[in-house]
């Protein structure tokens, strides 16, 4: 078997998308969030997830370490080709808000008054649709209701969960901003501070009673570690090559820590090796399709909602149809925010860098003082 061929590629080699699965490896992890989360409302506890008593993590927060963990190697060599840190920061911001504020737009305005309990005029009338809507920038909104809303569903009447974890990722990208401003891109590649943060984080996720509940330092520290752990790989990309027989041997090491202090890093460990080796295998047709429309965002940050409608509207269909509908449109829903609105909202990266840049150009001019100048890689990072 071609997962198992020894001597292929490094990373290094693989790192152009026409020459890796990143992106339907993406996918495949949101629609892994997309099974996990069905389970939770439709059944209404976290109990009910997959995996959930088997291990220390349900299978929606193992795809939650391979979304951290392909960000820390994508983003990475994405900052070293950034022209300066205005160019990063606007790729950034456009990668996550315009789809977002989209999407809890439509969430907050169409969805709660035609869908909530509450006539449309009452619903106005509560501050909870306006709260929700700015808060969405400010990524505060995961875990906020509207009035109305989802009320009788099993599991609480929560609009959208799932962006819990933007905030997680702005701060991942702004450690690994400011390191590299800090240190130089030149010296990135070496940098010792990315494996001793990481190093920390994992000590921090050992210390952990497994079955206690994460505090915010807690999500820190454990999704810092699988992001760390993909810009290790970036640093290492020259001599690292995907590996099967590395992934089942940290498998077998998981399932020997099952329970143990070890299991939370050896579960995020597992879970990169299990994403390089994917990573490499031919997959000509999915690679080409998933390169030229990313679903993947999309289907992360609808998805939630989506679930919950088919839950209120449709409370006799089983589990198995509302996971297989939410898919089906979640999956649509986010090729129209791929269209309209993602895609069109980065194609102006360099326009609003060159605007950007007057008043960041201390700092850019700081930054290309510490490398040389790169020039941005085609297609989308």
């Amino acid at each position: 078997m071609k997962l198992f061929r020894t001597g292929g590629p490094t990373i290094a080699d693989m790192m152009a998308p026409e020459k890796n699965n990143l992106n339907a490896l993406r996918l495949a992890a949101a629609f892994c969030v997309v099974v996990s989360h069905c389970a939770l409302l439709k059944l209404g506890h976290e109990e009910d997830e997959p995996l959930a008593g088997l291990m220390t993590y349900t299978l929606g927060e193992h795809a939650l370490h391979a979304f951290f963990y392909i960000s820390g190697l994508t983003v990475a060599a994405s900052l070293e080709r950034a022209q300066s840190l205005t160019d990063f920061a606007t790729a950034r911001v456009l990668r996550i808000w315009p789809a977002l504020i989209a999407a809890s737009a439509i969430l907050a305005l169409v969805a709660g008054p035609l869908l909530g309990a509450l006539p449309v005029a009452d619903y106005f009338r509560d501050a909870s649709w306006s709260a929700y809507l700015l808060g969405a920038p400010s990524l505060t909104t995961p875990g906020k209701s509207l009035a109305g809303l989802f009320v009788d569903n099993p599991h609480l009447p929560i609009a959208n969960g799932a962006p819990w974890t933007l905030k997680y990722e702005v701060i991942c990208y702004a450690v690994l901003a400011l390191g590299m401003f800090v240190w130089g891109r030149r010296r990135m590649r070496s940098a010792l501070w990315v494996p001793a943060l990481t190093l920390l984080a994992g000590l921090w996720m050992m210390k952990l009673p497994v079955d206690a509940r994460e505090t915010y330092l807690d999500h820190v520290a454990r999704l810092w570690f699988a992001f760390g752990l993909g810009v290790m790989t970036w640093q290492a990309a020259e001599r690292i090559r995907p590996s099967a027989l590395i992934m089942l041997g940290l498998g077998f090491d998981l399932w020997l820590a099952l329970g143990t202090m070890f299991e939370r890093p050896l579960a995020v460990l597992f879970v990169a090796s299990l994403v390089l080796a994917f990573a490499a295998i031919p997959a000509h047709g999915v690679r080409r399709f998933t390169n030229r429309v990313d679903l993947s965002y999309g289907v992360y940050i609808i998805a939630w909602p989506v679930t919950q409608v088919l839950v209120e509207q449709a409370p006799r269909l089983p589990l198995w149809g509302v996971t297989i509908a939410t898919i089906l449109l979640s999956s649509l829903l986010a090729w129209a925010s791929w269209t309209f609105v993602e895609k069109p909202a980065m194609r102006l990266r360099p326009r609003i860098a060159r605007a950007l840049e007057p008043i960041a150009s201390l700092p850019a001019r700081l930054w290309r003082r510490r490398g040389e100048k790169f020039d941005p890689s085609p297609g989308h990072t």
